[in-house]
């Protein structure tokens, strides 16, 4: 099978493309700005919003996504235009903040990704991750950190590791190879027109994910609560963050992964025995 996966040079974006790659499909990794030169998958660069369709195609997997910056929504708005016109079938990464309480404008975002997806009378699926995670990929080095990748870095080289909110809000993150796996699973088993909330096997708070990443880095670490409305302002001075994202970081992300499990045979496993990958690679 011919597909493109957008949002290809991103950490999930790669270790899809490579998994897929392994599977022996056809693999097109779709990066703007960071090259991509993976084992397996042909790399094309280009602008979402404007390119055409690589002849042959016959599935879109669009990870690709703006999180912080003002025009994100109006960003992803264009690239779903342009990927909804070419008339394929859609798998789309979206995220499971498109069930919190609050939603900031990235959430209200994905919403309207999704809803346009499910009117659009073509074959598809939405696969939601929650917080996903793995081991750095061995030939690609995203400018992007994911938010697990990060904190592991602050565990590893600081002793106060900083929380926005109290910190007792809960994650159920995903390991990045279910994730992958699981999608692929859905597309051998031709599984179309659903909806997934992707998880690990269980959830835990942020406070208790920092000690699990410092017992993998053999430390122990205190944390410090940071107040969401000083956090805000420190984002809005910071490069790369933006404080819109910061507005529901007290909020519990909380999912079941049953249902995708069931339909995928994928079982996911536990971030208490995938984290340490986070640190120390596979193995």
């Amino acid at each position: 099978m011919k597909m493109l996966v957008t949002g290809a040079s991103s950490f999930v974006g790669a270790h899809f493309c490579s998994l897929a790659a392994r599977r022996r499909m056809d693999v097109i990794g779709l990066w703007r700005s960071t090259p991509l030169a993976l084992a397996g998958v042909r790399s094309l660069q280009g602008d979402l919003s404007l390119i055409s369709p690589p002849p042959g195609l016959e599935l879109v997997v669009h990870l690709a996504a703006k999180v912080m910056a003002d025009d994100a929504p109006a960003q992803n708005r264009r690239m779903m235009d342009n990927i909804l016109s070419w008339g394929k079938p859609v798998i789309y990464g979206s995220s499971t903040v498109v069930h919190w309480p609050r939603q900031n404008a990235y959430a209200k975002s994905r919403i309207e990704d999704e809803e346009r997806l499910r009117k659009s009378g073509l074959p598809y699926l939405i696969v939601r991750p929650c917080a996903p995670y793995g081991p750095w990929h061995p030939e690609h080095s995203p400018t992007h950190r994911e938010s697990m990748q990060t904190l592991a870095a602050m565990v590893t080289h600081l002793p106060v590791v900083p929380l926005i909110g109290s910190g007792a809000c809960r994650r159920q993150p995903v390991h990045v190879e279910d994730f992958s796996a699981a999608i692929l699973a859905l597309i051998d088993k031709k599984v179309w027109n659903r909806d997934f909330d992707a998880g690990g096997s269980e959830s835990f708070s942020l406070k208790e994910i920092v000690h699990l990443l410092a017992g993998h880095a053999g430390k122990k670490v205190r944390t410090l609560s940071v107040p969401i409305p000083v956090a805000k302002r420190m984002m809005a001075v910071l490069p790369g963050f933006h404080p819109d994202v910061v507005s529901t970081f007290d909020t519990d992300d909380v999912v079941d992964p049953a249902p995708l499990a069931a339909a995928s045979g994928i079982q996911p496993r536990s971030f208490r025995s995938g984290s340490y990958q986070i640190l120390w690679g596979p193995g």
